[in-house]
């Protein structure tokens, strides 16, 4: 799981409200965009086993969740993941018999500017300028 979190946009965020759906619909698309990034570059670091499907095909972007007015996505398995590939987190976290193998974190943390960039880029496009 990967999360960003980003500081000194509120009073865009708050004029993007302001402006309704379209605001909303630009927040969207800066978030989806920011997940994006994520996620392609994570799919490219998963591990690959012989067989297919593959949990580097699989990594997901989830809806858009909001925590103390903030509002975000996650990017990968998540804790209380059942799916085909849940074993996702236990090579991100680790479990007690086994060290972690984090593809994840690792690329949340170098690729942060080139998130920022996608989502500014998203919200400019959004509003037209």
């Amino acid at each position: 799981m990967a999360e960003m979190k980003l500081e000194g946009m509120d009073e865009l965020v708050k004029r993007l409200q302001e402006m309704g759906r379209k605001g909303a619909a630009i927040e969207r698309a800066a978030l989806q965009a920011g997940g994006e990034v994520i996620r392609s570059a994570a799919s490219e670091r998963a591990p690959r086993s012989n067989d297919a499907p593959h949990l580097a095909d699989n990594i997901k972007i989830s809806k858009i969740k909001t925590s103390q007015g903030m509002k975000y996505v996650l990017v990968g398995p998540q804790k209380g993941d059942n799916s085909e590939f849940f074993y996702g987190k236990f090579l991100e976290w680790g479990t007690s018999k086994m060290a972690a193998r984090p593809f994840l974190g690792p690329v949340a943390a170098e690729k942060q500017g080139e998130v920022i960039e996608k989502m500014k880029q998203a919200i400019k496009d959004g509003l037209g300028l």
